[in-house]
């Protein structure tokens, strides 16, 4: 089953053209990482991936859902997708689980089962100690994993990582790799990484080059593998 599709999509802004005709299809378990040099359309490519933005033209689906006809995108992303965003997006004024919990209690899931999925998925990324801290009060490696066990609360289908590991030292920055994997072998998600970092290239089944906007290559892997 095809997680996410993207068909022929372009995005302009002004007379800056960021992705130009890219078509990329990601079924359940696949994890695709997205290479590229800065300003080449990764991020672009990630939030019209997960709904963040609309393309100029060209489409877009979520599990088979075409997102030019979801009225309610907010509801959609919090259900289907996780996003590890590059300036992570922590709010200030909540605790560490807190933060996890926002968008199960946002799409009406209860207090209690909110708080018992948040507390695990920081679990799962080595962070339960932080759950009451506010994200000041972490280090900078320590809200990375906060935002991360946010995007794996609940049963989100759709994995989408801009550059999760930026902040992290090459032994967590592995294990997070390992988790997002798991995700996909285990729970059969699809994930979506932009990373400049071959080592953590190295995990995904798939990875697509972009380059000034367009797919400049994809195939599988023919890194060294970090596993």
């Amino acid at each position: 089953m095809t997680v996410v599709r993207l068909r022929e999509v372009t995005r302009e802004h002004g007379r800056v053209r960021a992705l130009g005709g890219v078509s990329l299809e990601v079924p359940a378990g696949e994890l695709v990482a997205v290479m590229g040099p800065s300003g080449s359309g990764k991020s672009t490519l990630l939030n019209l991936a997960g709904g963040l933005d609309r393309p100029t033209s060209g489409s877009v689906e979520i599990e088979g859902r075409d997102l030019a006809g979801v009225r309610d995108l907010a509801a959609l992303r919090r259900r289907s997708v996780g996003y590890v965003f590059q300036d992570l997006n922590l709010i200030p004024s909540l605790t560490a689980a807190e933060n996890v919990m926002l968008p199960r209690e946002l799409d009406g899931v209860r207090s209690r089962q909110a708080r018992t999925e948040a507390v695990a998925a920081l679990a799962e990324v080595g962070a339960e100690e932080v759950a009451g801290r506010f994200p000041e009060e972490l280090s900078g490696g320590q809200r990375q994993r906060v935002a991360i066990a946010r995007a794996l609360a609940g049963e989100r289908r759709l994995l989408l990582a801009d550059e999760p590991t930026g902040a992290l030292d090459t032994a967590t920055g592995d294990e997070i790799l390992r988790l997002l994997r798991s995700r996909c072998d285990d729970a059969g998600a699809a994930v979506l990484l932009v990373t400049h970092e071959p080592r953590y290239a190295a995990w995904a089944d798939r990875v697509v080059y972009l380059r000034d906007g367009l797919i400049a290559e994809a195939g599988g892997v023919h890194l060294e593998s970090a596993r």
